[in-house]
């Protein structure tokens, strides 16, 4: 295995035990720290059961559809509940705000709205909410809301009854409950909205969901109570905070000290010492999201050219990555693999050995390719820019630099940009990524939809510019795929699909990415298939 490998482990090693001594203070106007007695005790003589969770970014926006960032997701549904969604056990699509619906005929879907239902402020949900929630990113634009293309399924909502809404699609859509049940989907509460303004729902967010929004800074925590009406159960835990903490050796020290009961992102040298507090344990698991290297196959503006415009560059990059050795870097857990298109979603199964669970690492193949593309002499070269941010998701930083030095052995020059996540969100993120950008992407596990929306131009154009590529076959099997309602026949566009995207390296897939999550002994989470941090369903045991 390559030096470098031992080198950062060597280095990892020796920043988690300096920063288990010296844990970062919280923020002075954050909630005060947990009793001696730990974070979260059993309910005992009917005490309160408060939960502290450690992650490594905060809230984007309240606003539901305004945000897309997953760990923002994660705080954000705790207020909301949205039509349907994929169930927190099962990952089946399950009923919330709508107990049932029909396929009246192949554009309409009649949804039959849950009664006795009311948002936090005391307002009861009707069918006007259900059908203003989608209506304002519908009639919206992608300035005000960054999933208003995710929502292009939608043409119309009418309103039956009180508690029944017809949505009409454009076109026969075989993903509707998918899409319906994806990032936006909290339903908002008109009268609320239309006091306050979208600025006042992003600051401040009143919904149907299973806790209630006490306070929060946006960088620094956020404080929750439980909400006793809600339709599903008043939840077990009284009080959720999220504490938003970037370094994971701090979220670790905080575990450690009980200034947290549960943290995600655990490095696996920091597992041993965790299962050995009996009142601490890790779980370690599979979630439906890849790591990757999304790739600029244009110059944003203001840069003369990018070295990835080249497809003999973006091979030799991938050849260069060996994705098993950033899997043992954080705990093996994961898979090799050079698509999105992974277990579960359907028609995964499809790609198994061909692109999923394979690790083409091939340092002298990168070489020879380099050489053939005449780098360095290269657009934009020699120097090949990697971006990336740190503390969203399991070993960020360290798969960044790990690739930075992989690359470099074959004789790529780069230059690593890593950021704090909110200056990454807002810059690289937004448009400002060059050759190579370290993104980890999730899917919704009931259907391949997102998978195939990333990768065609109509997205690129419509959406966030992150890879400016253009290829017209590939936008042609994605209409084909996105309106096929046979099961069967939708599979195999989708995995020709799949191959194309990898053919052409619209971006390059390193592995399904693993979570490892510390957790109090006495706290009862199974983490749900699709990987979200949302504790609708915690419980305390003793």
């Amino acid at each position: 295995m390559p030096n470098h490998f031992f080198r950062l482990v060597q280095c990892l090693l020796v920043t988690t035990l300096f920063f288990t001594g010296c844990a970062a203070p919280a923020s002075p106007t954050a909630p005060s720290a947990p009793s001696e007695a730990g974070a979260a005790d059993a309910m005992v003589d009917d005490a309160p059961v408060r939960v502290v969770v450690a992650q490594g970014s905060g809230v984007e926006s309240w606003d539901p559809p305004a945000g897309w960032g997953t760990a923002s997701e994660w705080i954000e549904m705790h207020v909301y509940d949205c039509l349907v969604f994929a169930d927190r056990e099962s990952g089946e699509i399950t009923g919330w705000l709508a107990e049932s619906w029909e396929n009246v005929d192949d554009l309409t879907w009649r949804m039959n709205l849950r009664q006795g239902v009311t948002f936090h402020n005391g307002e009861p949900f009707t069918a006007a909410d259900a059908a203003y929630s989608i209506n304002r990113i519908i009639n919206g634009s992608r300035e005000q809301f960054i999933v208003f293309d995710q929502w292009a399924f939608v043409d119309s909502v009418e309103i039956i009854d009180d508690y029944t809404i017809d949505i009409i699609t454009p076109y026969a859509e075989p993903a509707f409950l998918s899409k319906l049940g994806s990032t936006g989907c909290g339903v908002v509460n008109e009268t609320y909205v239309e006091e306050v303004g979208n600025d006042g729902l992003a600051n401040f967010g009143i919904g149907t969901g299973p806790f209630k929004l006490v306070e929060f800074e946006r960088e620094s925590f956020v404080r929750f109570e439980a909400n006793p009406d809600y339709w599903g159960g008043k939840p077990v835990v009284d009080e959720l905070v999220f504490r938003v903490i970037p370094e994971a050796s701090t979220r670790v020290a905080e575990l450690l000290t009980g200034g947290v009961d549960i943290t995600t992102g655990i490095l696996p040298q920091d597992w041993p010492r965790i299962d050995g507090e009996d009142n601490l344990k890790v779980v370690r698991y599979l979630t439906d999201r890849v790591y990757e290297l999304t790739v600029g196959h244009t110059a944003p503006e203001g840069v003369d050219g990018v070295a990835t415009s080249i497809p003999e560059i973006r091979q030799a990059i991938s050849y260069a990555i060996d994705r098993q050795e950033l899997v043992d870097l954080i705990g093996g857990v994961g898979v090799p693999t050079l698509t999105r298109l992974t277990p579960p979603l359907p028609c995964s199964d499809a790609v198994d050995g061909t692109l999923y669970n394979v690790n083409p690492f091939d340092p002298e193949k990168a070489k020879e390719l380099m050489a053939a593309a005449g780098y360095p002499d290269v657009p934009g070269g020699p120097e090949i820019a990697l971006h990336s941010t740190f503390g969203q998701y399991i070993g960020m930083r360290e798969i960044a630099e790990t690739i930075a030095s992989m690359l470099e052995d074959v004789g790529f020059e780069v230059r690593l940009d890593i950021l704090e996540s909110s200056t990454f969100n807002e810059t690289v993120y937004r448009g400002q990524n060059e050759e190579l950008m370290v993104q980890s992407l999730g899917n919704r596990i009931t259907d391949p939809w997102i998978f195939i929306l990333n990768y065609d131009t109509k997205f690129g154009t419509r959406s966030v510019v992150r890879t400016r590529h253009s290829f017209e076959e590939v936008d042609t099997l994605a209409e084909v795929a996105n309106t096929t309602m046979d099961p069967a026949a939708r599979c195999e566009t989708v995995v020709e699909y799949a191959n194309l995207v990898a053919e052409n390296m619209i971006v390059i897939p390193l592995f399904q990415m693993p979570e490892a999550m510390g957790i109090r002994a006495d706290l009862d989470w199974t983490p749900p298939p699709d990987g979200m941090m949302m504790l609708h369903n915690l419980k305390v045991v003793e």
